[in-house]
């Protein structure tokens, strides 16, 4: 077990090395994905329609819902909108938490002004970044491949590390 936890950290590590070599790839990778998961959840709301209660509209609702993810998947105008799309749903998400940083930053003065100026500084950043991710969605998504491949790339360390500790936990705990 702990030669196949190895193998799979370094290869997980290599997969992560190479999206790092190919950030733009790895994000529209997850048109494909999003694609991918609509169109099996169509499937399942199709099948779902005729278990029990034979509902027609909840099979009309799967199939509305798999030719969208179909549609997804399988046109390459559609995947590439989807993309840009979740590029700008990233920028909205980041604008929405340097308001939030904002106003946890204003409501955390009274206790300390330090942290509150921080707050609000780190949500005006924030802003700014998300502002600068919806204008700019390309640079977002090549930014967002290189924290995904930074990500794996992490996983696969993780992996090869807890392999390796395993042996050390499994001994302090029969020793315990």
């Amino acid at each position: 077990m702990k030669t196949l936890t190895i193998i799979t950290g370094i290869l997980t590590a290599i997969l992560g090395i190479m999206a790092f070599a190919m950030p733009l790839r790895v994000f529209l990778g997850l048109g494909w994905i999003l694609g991918a998961l609509i169109l099996i959840n169509g499937i399942e709301t199709i099948f779902g329609a005729f278990k029990g209660k034979k509902d027609i509209w909840q099979c009309i609702l799967g199939i509305i819902i798999a030719i969208g993810g179909g549609i997804i998947l399988f046109n390459t105008v559609s995947r590439v909108m989807t993309d840009v799309i979740l590029a700008n749903i990233a920028g909205i998400v980041i604008i929405a938490n340097g308001i939030s940083a904002i106003v946890s930053g204003c409501k955390g003065m009274k206790e300390s002004k330090g942290m509150g100026i921080l707050a609000i500084i780190v949500g005006v950043i924030s802003i700014m970044a998300g502002c600068f991710a919806v204008m700019h969605p390309v640079i977002t998504m090549i930014t967002l491949g290189y924290i995904i491949a930074f990500n794996v790339i992490m996983q696969g360390i993780n992996l090869v590390v807890m392999a390796f500790a395993a042996d050390k936990i499994k001994k302090a705990v029969e020793e315990a």
